[in-house]
């Protein structure tokens, strides 16, 4: 009497499309551009629409491609033509890296819910306002239009910033969780507004 072995046919497993493993490089390529475009699409419209999903998958499904490229064109940008430029473009990313930690901190001690590479993530895209800020700065001599454009540049990083946070923190502590942020903003602009025009 032959005995039954093991059941080789099994139903098919569906994986969501971002791991599977024998993807072309393209689409893995065009995946990542992709999701850096929706991301800083929050970022350049900081309002409310379709606030539940795509904050909350933006948080989620967190990416550090789009944060390399805006802390290497801001570190770049603010250490272009200095004496000790390798201090600056060090101290860009270091700030940028202590930032996403005590964001961490502060966010968990609110009694919210954030992980250390969601908090990169968000600075990170958060710096392509400061980015666009630093240009005008590198391009313009005048000390009011420099500092317009900076004031207008933490601003807007400050006010994109708050969405995202909004939904890690409890209801009413997005201030005290968006406040170290502004100050780590407004630290990065000051370096871009006193570099001197290369």
């Amino acid at each position: 009497m032959a005995q039954a072995g093991p059941s080789t046919s099994s139903a098919p497993v569906n994986l969501p499309d971002e791991n599977t493993i024998d993807e072309s490089i393209f689409k893995t390529i065009w995946r990542d551009i992709v999701t850096i475009a929706r991301n800083l699409r929050s970022v350049l419209i900081p309002i409310n629409w379709n606030f539940n999903n795509n904050r909350d998958q933006a948080l989620r499904n967190w990416d550090l491609w789009g944060p390399l490229i805006f802390m290497l064109w801001l570190a770049t940008e603010l250490s272009w033509g200095e004496k000790k430029a390798s201090q600056v473009f060090s101290m860009v990313f270091a700030e940028c890296a202590f930032g996403a930690v005590i964001l961490t901190i502060n966010v968990i001690l609110l009694g919210g819910e954030l992980v250390f590479f969601q908090a990169l993530c968000l600075l990170g895209y958060c710096l392509f306002p400061i980015c666009i800020a630093g240009v005008v700065c590198a391009a313009v001599s005048n000390k009011i239009a420099r500092t317009v454009a900076l004031a207008l540049g933490i601003t807007w990083a400050a006010f994109a910033t708050v969405p995202f946070i909004g939904k890690a923190v409890p209801q009413g502590r997005k201030i005290l969780a968006v406040y170290p942020v502004m100050l780590m903003y407004a630290s990065i602009g000051w370096v871009a507004l006193v570099k001197s025009r290369g």
